[in-house]
């Protein structure tokens, strides 16, 4: 299937400044005349399903929910990717939008295998998120790493995390273009590794 626009994504650990390099591409992408747009996975849009799967994510009990399955946690956030991809992200794409999505299919797996959910689950559930988008691969997926998370307050094991995306990216490198950005110094300065990776393709 072929879209008008772009598809850029950021990946990364927790903590890894992705999120806030995602929107200053925004930003750049807008100063430059390009339609472009963000989206997250799972998401914060009020009133949106990836907005409650982020509250039960950060704060089960703030909805009573005392604990949760890591298997089922993951499905919840499919569950919220195919809802954006379906709502919002597709129509984008097709509208010749400029898409920079925060997150991907990646950190199902990466999170998922980190919290010990089953290989064969996780290949099951990124299968059905698979067919809703239909064919469309990133256009270019940035991977961000630190040698260090830049909030102290993130996962225990945020370098087996960070070993993962290595690994998930040598499996993938092969099927559209990934570019690792060395996020450990201003913002400004990986953002033009951003840049002039895009300039280059």
């Amino acid at each position: 299937m072929s879209t008008g626009g772009q598809l850029y994504v950021f990946e990364g650990a927790n903590a890894c400044g992705k999120t806030t390099l995602a929107h200053k591409l925004v930003n750049s992408l807008r100063e430059s005349g390009i339609d472009a747009e963000y989206f997250a996975f799972p998401g914060q849009t009020a009133g949106s399903l990836g907005r409650h799967v982020w509250q039960i994510h950060k704060d089960p009990l703030s909805l009573g929910i005392q604990s949760i399955n890591p298997t089922g946690l993951q499905l919840l956030h499919i569950a919220a990717h195919i809802d954006a991809i379906e709502q919002t992200i597709l129509p984008a794409l097709r509208a010749n939008t400029t898409v920079v999505l925060d997150r991907f299919w990646w950190s199902t797996w990466v999170y998922g295998i980190t919290s010990g959910v089953r290989k064969s689950s996780l290949k099951t559930m990124l299968s059905i998120e698979a067919e809703c988008w239909s064919g469309i691969l990133p256009d270019v997926l940035f991977l961000i790493e630190r040698k260090s998370p830049l909030d102290s307050d993130v996962v225990r094991n945020w370098h087996d995390v960070v070993a993962e995306y290595s690994h998930l990216a040598q499996e993938e490198q092969q099927k559209y273009p990934i570019c690792t950005i060395a996020n450990e110094n201003t913002v400004d300065m990986a953002l033009s590794q951003v840049r002039r990776h895009l300039r280059k393709n």
